[in-house]
């Protein structure tokens, strides 16, 4: 990992003003991208945390996490194509982390693409767990979604609380 690279990211909690520029990396990143409508529903909902990776003025990556009461499911998580293994992912993470402690949210869930090998073994190395898999989960193209959790509550030393894009 380029850790020089991760020093010169920031992460943010993105807003609705920052729907344009997450609907641009989801056409960059995703055969499914979500609509710039759903995404800025989701940049409102109560129930979500959305992180956002920034570098030099622009987003670069970012993370959405909708949550009930102690549980918590990372919904859509994407890294720019030219910041990939450079720990941007894994900085998001690491902030989510420290977001649930202070949360009190004791398990983190997700799915994956079955044949998002690189996406997997990240998950993996993180701490997750696979569960199971839900046939025909996916659209564009058809394919399985593998199940993965870990629980939350290790403490994460050194990061601060996530501040507001202003």
């Amino acid at each position: 990992m380029n850790r020089k690279l991760v020093e010169k990211v920031e992460i943010l909690i993105l807003n609705e003003e920052d729907a344009v520029r997450i609907a641009e990396l989801e056409q960059a990143v995703f055969p499914d991208p979500w609509s710039l409508k759903s995404l800025q529903e989701t940049l409102v909902q109560r129930q979500y945390v959305n992180l956002g990776a920034w570098k030099d003025g622009n987003l670069v990556g970012y993370l959405l996490f909708s949550y009930v009461l102690d549980e918590g499911e990372i919904v859509r998580v994407a890294v720019a194509p030219e910041m990939r293994r450079a720990g941007v992912a894994t900085a998001l993470l690491l902030e989510l982390e420290q977001l649930c402690e202070e949360m009190q949210i004791g398990k983190v869930m997700l799915d994956v693409r079955e044949h998002n090998e690189a996406a997997r073994a990240f998950y993996l190395a993180n701490g997750f767990k696979q569960d199971g898999v839900r046939k025909n989960f996916y659209g564009n193209p058809p394919e399985d979604a593998v199940l993965m959790s870990r629980c939350s509550g290790k403490q994460m030393a050194g990061l601060s609380a996530v501040p507001t894009r202003n």
